[in-house]
């Protein structure tokens, strides 16, 4: 499945599962209560974004002065951006997968995927030419 479909079939069922969602918890817990969740998860997701966010940029700073690469640094603060946005998003399905996402051995499980997956470097150099630049004068 390519991912022009798989994105439409995410945009479509994503609302119909949150929905479905929300009406059977809501018939558990109470209306208000899950009104209260929602708007609780969405505020904890915007402090998500706007602190930890500068956080993750002065640690990437940190790594590049020391002349060390900040991978982990940039994937660890991309998967923070998004649950922040998960829940930010209304939902008990987005919400959740945030928080799955926001417990670090699961986070140390993505990031060491992420990192050990390197379409660049699995290309063989074997029989590749090494070229040298080298500018000459002749000197009498």
């Amino acid at each position: 499945m390519n991912i022009k479909k798989t994105a439409i079939l995410i945009l479509v069922l994503l609302p119909i599962i949150e929905i479905f969602l929300f009406i059977e918890i809501g018939s558990i817990i109470g209306s208000f209560t899950t009104i209260l969740i929602i708007l609780l998860t969405a505020i904890y997701g915007i402090y998500l974004l706007k602190h930890n966010t500068w956080k993750y940029i002065a640690e990437i700073q940190n790594k590049v002065m020391r002349g060390m690469r900040p991978d982990q640094e940039v994937v660890s603060g991309i998967i923070n951006f998004i649950c922040g946005l998960l829940l930010f998003i209304p939902g008990f399905l987005t919400d959740t997968l945030a928080f799955i996402l926001l417990f670090k051995p699961f986070r140390l499980l993505i990031i060491n995927k992420f990192m050990t997956a390197r379409p660049f470097d699995s290309q063989p150099t074997r029989g590749k030419k090494t070229i040298i630049d080298v500018d000459h004068s002749k000197d009498d």
